[in-house]
């Protein structure tokens, strides 16, 4: 079976972009503090004790969300620890190297749980960045990048994500053989790191212990973030929050303009960047 590379907490950031680079994925193991986890866990606590399943009318669509699994998104209003993880310096550098150069600046697409409990089917493996049409017109730029928490150990046997190393230079529509395919087995507070052209899935949970992760989505900055982020939080909320993670959330203009990509202003508000709200 193929393996996932694990970097220790202490790694630096070229580290894991060397492993992402060549392999496509890395682990980082005890990326986040217990404390850290400990305060969101309890966070997001009571929003998971009252999740109520959504029917998406299509038997792909729900066996894809799955149908013994919890999501929630709007992490940044249910559990605001989670601020700290998306403006992590670490999983920045790594965005600026990835994604920055297709966008300059770089934006949130999705705050996600996911939490698998027992008889969850494993997700057929796919590639995120096929959330855009655009990934047809310019298959050679990165979209999107994945990044999930273990809030739980994650385990073979309780549904850890599926990762198929080095897929992200395979040719399209090529298939992964079952010894090319990984478990991205970790302990809580661990870390993968998944970019948006790796083949990956959802693992099946068979033992009945709960795999809960914890997804930080970023993509370009030009495009429609998967997740709504505005109707979550009002502006008095979003106020409180670091400037970065302004910016990351669309309370800001996007525009970047440099040699290889220019673009903007887009986000207006007003005819004016959407910081003035603040003011």
């Amino acid at each position: 079976m193929a393996q996932i590379t694990h970097l220790p907490a202490n790694c630096s950031i070229q580290e894991i972009i060397e492993v992402i680079e060549e392999q496509g994925a890395a682990i980082v193991d005890d990326f986040v503090s217990q404390s850290w986890l400990e305060k969101f866990n309890t966070s997001i606590e009571p929003h998971i004790q009252g999740y109520q399943a959504i029917d998406h009318e299509e038997d792909f669509a729900n066996d894809f969300f799955g149908r013994r699994t919890v999501r929630l998104t709007g992490l940044q209003h249910k559990a605001p620890s989670y601020i700290d993880l998306m403006t992590d310096e670490r999983l920045l550098g790594v965005m600026d190297y990835f994604l920055g150069p297709n966008c300059g600046q770089f934006q949130l697409s999705s705050s996600e749980i996911i939490q698998t409990h027992l008889g969850e089917t494993a997700q057929p493996l796919h590639i995120d960045d096929i959330l855009w049409p655009v990934n047809t017109w310019a298959p050679d730029k990165l979209l999107q990048f994945n990044t999930l928490v273990a809030a739980t150990d994650f385990t073979e046997a309780n549904g850890a994500t599926h990762v198929v190393p080095y897929s992200h230079k395979w040719e399209p529509g090529r298939e992964a053989e079952p010894q090319e395919i990984a478990r991205a087995t970790m302990s809580a507070g661990s870390i993968v790191l998944v970019p948006g052209n790796t083949l990956h899935g959802g693992g099946a949970n068979t033992d009945g212990s709960v795999r809960r992760a914890i997804v930080t989505s970023y993509c370009l900055g030009w495009l429609r973030t998967y997740e709504n982020h505005f109707l979550h939080n009002t502006v008095e909320e979003a106020s409180q929050w670091p400037e970065k993670a302004q910016q990351l959330l669309g309370y800001d203009l996007y525009r970047h303009h440099d040699e290889n990509i220019s673009g903007g202003p887009l986000g207006l508000y007003e005819y004016d960047n959407p910081k003035v709200l603040f003011q």
